[in-house]
């Protein structure tokens, strides 16, 4: 066996060790999406109201045709919500909740390019910027407020 192969197999069984550990730690901020929770919309979608937002209003056709698919899988923030990556021109990305109940668009506060994880049963946001900043939201159904997550030490 040559060195390049045993070292390869020696990775491979270290992951296999290893994966199983990896595999039941928890994602962060799992138990702030579950302090809070949120019933899952099931009514009737009703049609995008790309007027109601002017970033949604300058989208593509063809955009605009990803986020109705997009509202169309159902809501995956908040209960009643699509939370969605709508382009705001080159390389740009905006982040838009839109209302299934209502059809109407919400921006989330913060710059562009960044990144959101949430879940479709709890109205907790994670953000986190480009410049490797990450802020907390909670969602009450017209606002963004400002919100601890468990990695951060209360004050």
């Amino acid at each position: 066996m040559t060195p390049l192969r045993r070292a390869a197999a020696a990775c491979v069984l270290a992951l296999g060790f290893a994966a199983p550990a990896l595999a039941c730690m928890p994602p962060p901020y799992v138990e702030d999406f579950r302090k809070h929770p949120v019933q899952v919309y099931t009514g009737e979608k009703k049609p995008v109201d790309f007027a109601s937002h002017p970033v949604a209003a300058a989208l593509s056709d063809a955009d605009k045709d990803r986020v109705r698919k997009a509202v169309e899988a159902g809501p995956n923030f908040a209960g009643a919500y699509r939370l969605v990556y709508a382009p705001c021109g080159e390389k740009c990305n905006a982040l838009l909740v839109v209302s299934l109940a209502t059809g109407k668009i919400i921006r989330v506060p913060v710059e562009d390019n960044a990144y959101a994880n949430f879940r479709a049963n709890s109205n907790f946001l994670v953000i986190r910027l480009r410049s490797g900043t990450t802020s907390f939201y909670l969602f009450d159904g017209r606002n963004f407020v400002p919100a601890k997550g468990s990695s951060q030490s209360e004050s």
